[in-house]
């Protein structure tokens, strides 16, 4: 048979296979969907080279936290709490290709209804229509009412909680979402009040275990981040430590946020979002209504500052704008690494580490994703500049491949 038709793309500034430097005028091969080499530009074939000049190429981009039927809209709430899935569906299907056009080559849903979520996988997996590599957990598992109580994956007993995860489990969740503590987006949710308690956590976690599904946890409350770190969960989302008294702001614990460093639970803070928010603000574009039951401060320097400490700490992070949130569009998941580097003080390469290998690591893909090496999934994304100097530069690419295909 003969070989594979291959395709070299050179670029000024090509990532390492470590992510933490540039190999200068470098070029990587592709081949069957492959990355078959990286050499100098010198040494690729000229016939087969495509010069991209004088860009930055990177892994394909890891967006570890998005809910694609949601409109990225002040008003989001409104419309996606009565929405019926066929406009939901027609939503998610443009928000995916939206994402893969802006360098998003994986991407994990936490949250959207089964028939919805699972769907649109689907059809990517089957080339129906683009989108990056699909992860989703099904509906959230949430109290009556209680946050995105609207996906359909309310359960208030430990009996229904585990039988939902079960559920979730047996239509193909990839990993398990549960509402530790209440959510702002929802009006009936107190960001401030713990879900449930640990015990009943761990009847989440027990039920994924047989199938290596991994438990994520929605958590504002800092009583939600302790049931959920004691209930086995692996992944804490947004993790604000919120105190449930209004009046005390918040409640950092600093023994609990070093056992979540000890013991590698992989945190999503979704400062990203906080960021695009601030500069919402100044734009003095709309507003979000506010969750009528946040009551207290919350202010954003105090959780920037607890995020530092838990830096300091060893904490592991990951991507997650918690796309489909007003102002965190679809093409936004940059934000998350600019607010890494400006807010809480990481390197830039630090945080590409973090929107690329670090995060394709914590949800399951790291074998195949992340990386540019030889044997790994040929997935490109090149930007204009040097996001290593400037982490803006991290921002609408000029060019990106999924498995070898030219996206844009």
């Amino acid at each position: 048979m003969p070989d594979p038709p291959r395709q070299f793309y050179r670029a000024a500034r090509v990532a390492n296979a470590s992510m933490d430097g540039w190999l200068p005028d470098h070029a990587v091969g592709v081949a069957n969907g492959k990355i078959i080499d990286i050499l100098p530009a010198a040494d690729a074939p000229a016939a087969e080279t495509i010069d991209l000049g004088d860009v930055s190429l990177l892994p394909g981009l890891i967006e570890g936290h998005t809910h694609i039927p949601c409109p990225p809209r002040v008003d989001a709430f409104d419309i996606i709490s009565v929405e019926p899935n066929e406009p939901a569906l027609m939503r998610a299907a443009h928000a995916v290709g939206l994402a893969l056009r802006s360098g998003i080559t994986t991407m994990r849903d936490l949250g959207s209804k089964n028939e919805v979520v699972f769907a649109v996988r689907e059809a990517i997996a089957s080339g129906v229509i683009p989108g990056p590599r699909l992860l989703a957990s099904g509906a959230p598992i949430t109290r009556t009412m209680d946050h995105c109580w609207f996906w359909g994956g309310e359960a208030d007993s430990p009996e229904a909680v585990r039988a939902m995860a079960q559920t979730n489990a047996d239509q193909g969740a990839d990993v398990l979402k549960v509402m530790a503590s209440g959510g702002n987006f929802t009006p009936t949710s107190n960001p401030r009040d713990r879900q449930y308690p640990s015990e009943t956590i761990r009847e989440i976690v027990e039920a994924g275990k047989p199938g290596g599904i991994e438990v994520a946890a929605h958590t504002h409350a800092a009583d939600g981040i302790r049931a959920a770190v004691e209930g086995g969960v692996r992944h804490l989302i947004h993790c604000r430590w919120l105190s449930q008294d209004p009046s005390e702001g918040f409640r950092y614990d600093t023994e609990l946020a070093q056992r979540i460093a000890d013991e590698g639970i992989w945190v999503n803070p979704t400062i990203g979002l906080g960021l695009l928010a601030a500069e919402a603000r100044e734009r003095g574009d709309a507003a979000p209504r506010r969750n009528p039951n946040l009551q207290g401060p919350s202010p954003r320097e105090q959780g920037l500052e607890i995020l530092r400490d838990m830096r300091d700490r060893g904490a592991r992070f990951t991507s997650g704008l918690d796309m489909g949130m007003a102002y965190a569009d679809f093409h936004r998941a940059p934000a998350e690494a600019w607010a890494f580097v400006q807010d809480v003080g990481l390197s830039e390469w630090q945080a590409l580490r973090i929107m690329t290998c670090d995060t394709a690591e914590a949800i399951g893909v790291g074998d195949n994703v992340g990386r540019l090496a030889k044997g790994l999934d040929a997935d490109l994304v090149a930007f204009l500049g040097d996001p290593a100097e400037n982490i803006r530069d991290l921002d609408q690419p000029s060019a990106v491949l999924q498995r070898g295909q030219r996206v844009v």
